[in-house]
């Protein structure tokens, strides 16, 4: 199961990963930092007027060719169908807040990547703001399946970025497939790995040691909320 999921690492990675503890352009999301968010005011100009759930987001791996990179792919009515050649795509969730410090609203966009040759549950993330009235990606990672460094959460939280990866010391640009020491286990221990991330003005920087939780009620699913199409 664990060979097949890592050949699915190669087809799947359809964004960017970021390759050190420092990530180019922006921070993220909702959750503990939401009462905050309402306060953002929401006009015709802002992120919530673009229509993610048919829009062109860029294809960062060639998907015949891993490692090479481009073209893009169109979500229709939030998803994108599984053909011969492409993974499928489908719209997960929008997160609405600020990631950036200004004040302005930023969306996270949380896409689900359809495997209908295996039971691997990745996804990709997309961080957009909007610049000139246009949207512009911030940055864009791609998750683990499930306990392997599934997505559970991504918000933001008292000016922090805050990604949590199912899994024990599951961080991004690391090895998400790694054996964390649990798989041994019965039953199946269920925890998760909270990262912090700072926006400095131009990257990403990882605030802090990860911290390690443990959750009674979720296993390998994302918590944020259901797809809006």
């Amino acid at each position: 199961m664990i060979s097949k999921i890592l050949s699915y690492g190669l087809v799947l990675s359809v964004v960017t990963t970021a390759a050190c503890s420092n990530f180019k352009l922006s921070d993220a999301s909702s959750g503990p930092g939401k009462e905050a968010t309402r306060k953002i005011a929401s006009t015709d100009q802002s992120i919530r007027s673009i229509d993610f759930s048919n829009f062109t987001y860029p294809r960062t791996t060639d998907l015949t060719e891993p490692g090479k990179r481009q073209g893009s792919f169109t979500l229709k009515n939030g998803d994108l169908p599984d053909i011969p050649g492409q993974v499928g795509m489908s719209l997960h969730s929008i997160v609405y807040a600020d990631v950036t410090g200004d004040r302005v609203e930023d969306a996270i966009v949380v896409l689900e990547v359809d495997t209908t040759n295996g039971t691997a549950i990745p996804h990709a993330v997309y961080i957009y703001t909007l610049r000139n009235k246009q949207p512009q990606l911030l940055w864009s990672f791609d998750t683990g399946d499930r306990a392997d460094g599934g997505l559970r959460n991504i918000f933001a939280d008292q000016g922090d970025l805050v990604v949590e990866l199912y899994g024990k010391g599951k961080v991004l640009s690391t090895d998400l497939y790694a054996d964390d020491g649990t798989r041994a286990q019965t039953p199946y221990p269920y925890y998760f790995t909270q990262t912090r991330y700072k926006w400095d003005g131009t990257e990403f920087e990882q605030k802090g040691a990860p911290v390690i939780q443990s959750d009674s009620k979720n296993y390998g699913s994302p918590v944020m909320p259901l797809p809006r199409h």
